[in-house]
């Protein structure tokens, strides 16, 4: 087998600002015929590089025929090709939207031969939804588990953690920062924040776009919130073929959230006025007629996509050749293991380059309180399984008969009976709750059966300095509206888990660019400019702050390379690294050659 065609961190790809969004659904939809793993095995690095330029180039001159939409400030829409399908200009109502025709051609090609399989798994699913949110309801918040940071490798205590996180898909580490230590950054953050252009969104007014405050770059370099990422990710299924090092955990420059903040922070209201609705209205539709709404990060649209989560070769044997979701869309739900990671890796969670859309794998999204945070502002959909497969499986099925207009009562009961739905025969290009660019959002009017008013529990009071990690399937909802809690701001800092893989160490070249020049982390911003930069502010950590902390640290930034072991020989470092095989071996060999090419050709 020839070796993995290896991309270079060069100015070419690895700069933010040479990636730009596609300007319309059709330009951002992959070519059906060709996926992204056969043009990985058929291109050398020259061929690679000649065929970013050209995208780059092509989605230049795109933006030349592009006109802005009076309906929606900022956003651009394309003339449509009469060979194409009309692009997608306003992607939030009350009702599921068509996609294009091609969505329905995916559809169908799932369900072709699993027909028979796939109904009777439907039945079975919604009799254990029945039984999973009524489990729920019943525990309430405390099914939630939690370990001391002191405690994590204690083994029994571990273990009943372990495997209570993997029945609920989200849990919290207690103590990870010392509290005061943790609560310092509030002041010092506020400080950052007020200086800065950056405002929040009017459909998420607590959540900034900020990413290199001093305590967003502390939390991130801490050496105990690396181990705390390290034994978390241990705790997954992970293969010894699988192409990922979960012992060394890479950072991923996310945003911060600040309750209760000062009026100059709020996000800004729109000066010009608008006769058609934007996104954030929309949005505001869809939370006020479609009842709670909680969402699923990680891609929406991508997994179904054989270019997204799904594979499409159907023989595949090995795990990191299939499909996330095979299991569940070949009418065996129960065989589905949220936490078989192989086939992530592989996965591609953000086709269409949404804002905010993550590129990295990561094996849990996670936020650190540094105050303390009060039950409610945090609600999590705790059933990793059969939540997943539900809504992975809703968008092929249809109810036979309309629901009532009061949700209880036999009448409700009999709309939501599994013989009151049926498989489409012939599949629609609707996906409820999910729409290109954005994450996918599970509504109480587009997916009843799981009862979201149950089934969404919140989590209990969290100190300064606790960590919360939750499975990336896992659906979950932040209230923005919440009062102020016990202290007069709350902030919590998104820190996600991912381990270091070839994909991670590629965003991490990009990633690492745009730290150096204050500018927003890539996944956030195409341009480089339109969230401002933070690189004037002096207060600013740079590389020898984060040196401070060790070479771990500077590892997890993509500012020191990896020692690279002989395989299945004791890895140098953190004495929480354990031994190495082969695949994980290489995976570091791979990522030092794409960070630092000057010191590994």
């Amino acid at each position: 087998m020839p070796p993995p065609v290896v991309v270079l961190a060069t100015d070419a790809i690895s700069d933010s600002s040479s990636v730009c969004k596609p300007n319309t659904l059709d330009q951002c939809l992959p070519n059906p015929a060709l996926t992204s793993h056969q043009v990985r095995e058929k291109r050398s690095p020259a061929e690679r590089l000649d065929k970013h330029r050209h995208i780059h180039q092509q989605r230049r001159a795109n933006k030349l025929k592009t006109r802005q939409d009076p309906g929606m400030p900022g956003s651009t829409r394309t003339v449509p090709s009469p060979a194409l399908d009309p692009p997608v200009t306003s992607y939030w109502g009350v009702e599921p939207l068509p996609l294009p025709s091609r969505i329905a051609h995916i559809k169908q090609a799932l369900v072709n031969g699993h027909e028979a399989a796939l109904r009777t798994s439907w039945t079975r699913l919604i009799a254990a939804l029945r039984a999973e949110v009524d489990h729920i309801e019943g525990l309430g918040m405390h099914l939630i588990p939690s370990i001391d940071f002191a405690d994590m490798h204690n083994a029994n205590q571990a273990g009943r953690f372990g495997d209570a996180l993997k029945r609920y898909g989200v849990a919290v580490v207690r103590g990870v920062i010392a509290r005061d230590e943790a609560e310092a950054g509030v002041a010092a953050t506020l400080e950052y924040a007020l200086g800065k252009t950056a405002r929040a969104t009017l459909s998420d007014p607590t959540c900034y776009d900020l990413f290199w405050s001093p305590a967003q770059i502390r939390m991130r370099a801490h050496p105990r919130v690396l181990a705390a990422q390290r034994f978390m990710m241990g705790l997954w299924e992970t293969p010894e073929e699988a192409q990922l090092v979960p012992q060394y955990p890479i950072a991923y420059a996310d945003r911060i959230r600040l309750h209760g903040a000062e009026p100059s922070l709020k996000p800004e209201t729109p000066h010009a006025s608008r006769q058609a609705k934007s996104a954030d209205d929309w949005l505001a539709q869809l939370h006020s007629s479609g009842g709670l709404i909680v969402q699923v990060d990680n891609g929406s649209l991508e997994r179904w996509e054989p270019d997204g989560y799904h594979c499409s070769n159907a023989n595949a044997r090995n795990a990191a050749h299939m499909g996330t979701y095979d299991s569940v869309f070949r009418g065996n739900w129960e065989a589905y293991d949220p936490w078989e990671c192989a086939s992530r890796v592989s996965a591609t969670p953000d086709l269409y380059n949404g804002h905010g859309a993550c590129s990295m794998f990561r094996m849990y999204q996670g936020m650190l309180a540094l105050s303390t945070i009060e039950p409610g502002i945090i609600r999590f959909l705790p059933s990793p399984k059969l939540a997943v497969a539900y809504f992975l499986l809703r968008p092929f099925f249809s109810p036979k008969s309309p629901p009532p207009a009061v949700r209880e009562g036999p009448a409700w009961d009999a709309f939501l009976a599994p013989e009151n739905w049926e498989l489409d025969s012939t599949q629609t290009s609707i996906i409820h709750g999910a729409v290109p660019g954005h994450a996918q959002r599970l509504t109480e009017l587009w997916h009843p059966h799981l009862h979201l008013r149950r089934s969404v529990v919140t989590l209990p009071t969290l100190q300064a300095g606790d960590y919360i990690f939750w499975h990336p399937d896992v659906a979950y909802h932040v209230n923005a509206n919440f009062g102020r809690g016990a202290d007069d701001v709350s902030v919590m800092v998104y820190v996600p888990a991912a381990p270091l893989t070839q994909t991670n160490a590629l965003y991490l070249a990009r990633q690492r660019k745009a730290f150096q020049r204050g500018l927003a982390a890539p996944d956030f911003d195409c341009s480089g400019s339109r969230l401002g930069s933070e690189a004037p502010d002096g207060s600013r950590p740079m590389e020898e702050d984060i040196a401070a902390f060790g070479p771990t640290a500077l590892q997890a930034m993509g500012l020191a390379p990896w020692d690279v072991p002989e395989s299945k020989a004791e890895a140098t470092g953190d004495s929480d690294t354990k031994r190495l095989s082969r695949a994980e071996t290489e995976v570091i060999r791979l990522a030092n050659i794409i960070l630092f090419p000057d010191t590994c050709m």
